[in-house]
């Protein structure tokens, strides 16, 4: 247990984007960029690391923002798993900052305690900054990222270990920074479980409607055992977030992982989270009967609107069963919400030209081809469209 709850992420090794020692930039494969920002908060430079799905400027798209505590240890897999999952339509494409530590204990927790397993420790001394920490997230990290990148408004927060208390601490104490928290195996057991003994208070009070907390557990026990004092806390969390008097409102879930220890459950939580979070963001067959509107209401928890994808998959289901007046509702959709996607004006083009309505197609057709001049299908209907016109 003494191991278990001294236990320190470390760095993984970092990426060189160096161009004399790598060779040429193209030969590079880059996964984000490492930041410095001076924090007069906190009253020393504090580094980020940030990752941007690639994307065209000039569609002016943007990404909600997952902040990722221990930053420098869960970029590398945290980056990959979201793209791999967007790929597959899953989760939305999101911009990645991770906040490496510099204090870690001092950042992380919410109080000063010097005890574990009723031991003093020295390097607790610096304990119980997690408060100050979140102010120089909410007031100074926070808008410098949303003025160089492009962001949405929704933002994901995820901690392990001290950082998962660290995420608790952020529900309770600043609920309006994040729409979404993933807190992994974390350390309740914290102080002789502050946060535990908030629990109540706060969830019997506070309004949390569209806000998401998922909550993972490792198997921390030892041979023998059949509770301690980390799994036994995470355990009472979850009684008093299943008690009737939890009435915040707040959309939870956990899940225990008894084939993980409080090491290798980070990636499987963080996976399993994220599922959990956006789990109407992906099609499903009811999408196929649902009407627009209801489809925009789907997304509202979100803060944005339904995928640009998805929405052209429905549309074109809609098209294949002739209802074309459901599927023009879905392409107008897209183009009000990405009116600089190219592909929201060829997908209304190619209905128009199902309906017959040749003049509205080749105008559709032209804007998707001002926006995007590649498009040699909006170039050739366009051709063969007034070709038979003479």
């Amino acid at each position: 247990m003494k191991n278990l709850l001294s236990f320190v992420v470390v760095a993984v090794v970092a990426f060189s984007c160096n161009r004399d020692l790598r060779g040429p930039q193209d030969d590079l494969i880059s996964i984000g960029k490492k930041n410095v920002i001076h924090s007069s908060v906190l009253g020393e430079d504090r580094p980020f690391w940030v990752s941007v799905p690639p994307h065209d400027p000039a569609t002016n798209k943007k990404f909600p923002v997952l902040y990722l505590l221990d930053g420098d240890a869960h970029f590398h897999s945290v980056t990959g798993l979201i793209s791999h999952q967007a790929a597959a339509g899953t989760i939305p494409e999101m911009i990645v900052v991770g906040i490496p530590n510099t204090d870690r204990t001092r950042d992380l927790t919410p109080s000063n305690s010097l005890l574990i397993d009723g031991e003093s420790r020295d390097f607790l001394k610096t304990s119980g900054g997690n408060d100050k920490f979140w102010e120089f997230v909410r007031t100074e990290l926070i808008p410098k990222v949303e003025a160089t990148y492009p962001t949405h408004p929704y933002r994901v927060l995820v901690g392990h270990s001290f950082g998962g208390i660290a995420a608790i601490n952020a529900l309770y104490t600043i609920p309006d920074t994040f729409d979404a928290y993933i807190s992994i195996d974390p350390s309740i057991w914290w102080d002789h479980q502050r946060l535990l003994k908030k629990a109540d208070t706060v969830f019997s009070t506070a309004h949390f409607d569209n806000k998401y907390f998922f909550l993972g557990q490792a198997n921390t026990l030892k041979p023998g055992e059949s509770t301690n004092d980390h799994f036994g806390s995470i355990k009472e969390y979850v009684k008093v977030l299943e008690s009737p008097s939890n009435k915040s409102g707040l959309k939870w879930s956990y899940k225990y992982y008894p084939d993980d220890s409080h090491g290798s459950v980070p990636l499987v939580n963080e996976y399993d989270g994220l599922r959990f979070i956006f789990h109407d963001y992906n099609p499903s067959a009811e999408m196929l009967v649902m009407d627009p509107e209801a489809l925009k209401r789907k997304f509202e928890q979100y803060r944005m609107p339904p995928p640009e994808g998805v929405v052209n998959r429905l549309g074109y289901f809609a098209m294949g069963e002739k209802n074309f007046d459901r599927a023009e509702q879905y392409f107008q959709m897209n183009i009000d919400a990405y009116p600089e996607s190219s592909n929201a004006y060829d997908s209304m083009g190619e209905l128009m030209l199902n309906k017959g309505d040749t003049v509205k197609a080749v105008q559709l057709y032209k804007r998707s081809l001002e926006l995007d001049p590649r498009n040699t299908n909006a170039s050739k209907v366009i051709e063969d469209v007034l070709a038979k016109k003479k």
